[in-house]
């Protein structure tokens, strides 16, 4: 492909990441942010630009020369469908002809669910699309209120009972990225993004303690002890019960598959916890 991608989400964990794969790969980019003047680049394949899913005004010149878009929908948002809508309307209006959209696993199961509808309004849009779903963020321990827990208390105080959860590495999702945005045998398919593993929270301390040289401890949690915390920590009300909810699919079992679907596609397989705790150990000691 001749023109540039967009990259939504740029400064952010996985966007940031995206970047980083589109540069090795000689990619030129568009680096959107809300405020791009904030930004520094030091690779003159990297343009940063102003983009703001609530003002459609930036979405034009955003998508100057560019032909490709990694789409992130803010996730954490129950309406998120109401701006994404409008931005794949632009890009349809402006000849873009590949979106690689970051969604969530299992998003496919639920119609109701915002992500879910971004997905089937780009699947109808007529652009070449391709659905990235993941699991959680082995990240989430490395940054946030996890961090922020590990530091403070020595321990992972989360309402998941003894489930598993298959935590994937950013940098893997970012890799997978990358490769759909510039293959184009990944137009049309959808990817449930996963780690190797399946890790209870009491195994995942223990790799953190190990990596660490610290002694970290995972103490499960009622949703009411989760939602105290989390209102104490400054989440608003809906914020803090999109979380208890993500949870309550935690103890179900709803995270605890694992997909070949990362080591098909990068012909690896994926980073396992132990090398994530290992890479990010200096932020738990």
């Amino acid at each position: 492909m001749s023109g540039r991608v967009l990259v939504i989400g740029a400064t952010g964990s996985v966007g940031s990441a995206v970047v980083d794969e589109l540069i090795r790969a000689g990619q030129k980019i568009n680096a959107a942010t809300r405020t791009p003047q904030s930004v520094g680049s030091s690779n003159d394949s990297v343009e940063n630009v102003e983009f703001d899913f609530e003002r459609p005004l930036t979405f034009e010149k955003a998508l100057t020369g560019v032909d490709r878009v990694f789409m992130i929908a803010r996730p954490g948002d129950d309406h998120a469908d109401v701006v994404a809508l409008p931005f794949i309307d632009e890009m349809q209006r402006l000849n873009v002809s590949r979106v690689v959209n970051l969604t969530a696993m299992g998003a496919e199961t639920r119609d109701d669910m915002a992500l879910r509808k971004i997905e089937r309004y780009l699947e109808d849009s007529g652009l070449g699309f391709t659905h990235l779903r993941p699991n959680f963020f082995m990240q989430v321990f490395s940054t946030g209120l996890l961090l922020a827990d590990i530091r403070s208390t020595g321990g992972i105080h989360i309402p998941a009972a003894d489930a598993k959860r298959s935590y994937i590495d950013v940098r893997d999702i970012a890799a997978v990225a990358a490769r759909a945005l510039i293959d184009e045998s990944h137009i049309g398919k959808a990817y449930t993004l996963t780690g190797g593993s399946a890790l209870d929270h009491y195994e995942i301390a223990q790799h953190i303690s190990d990596a660490a040289d610290r002694r970290i401890d995972y103490v499960p949690i009622s949703e009411d002890t989760a939602r105290s915390g989390l209102e104490r920590a400054g989440l608003s009300a809906s914020r803090t019960e999109r979380l208890i909810g993500f949870y309550r699919l935690v103890r179900q079992g709803f995270c605890a598959p694992v997909s070949v679907d990362v080591e098909a596609i990068l012909g690896r397989h994926p980073i396992s916890f132990t090398e994530f705790a290992n890479d990010f150990a200096s932020c738990w000691r």
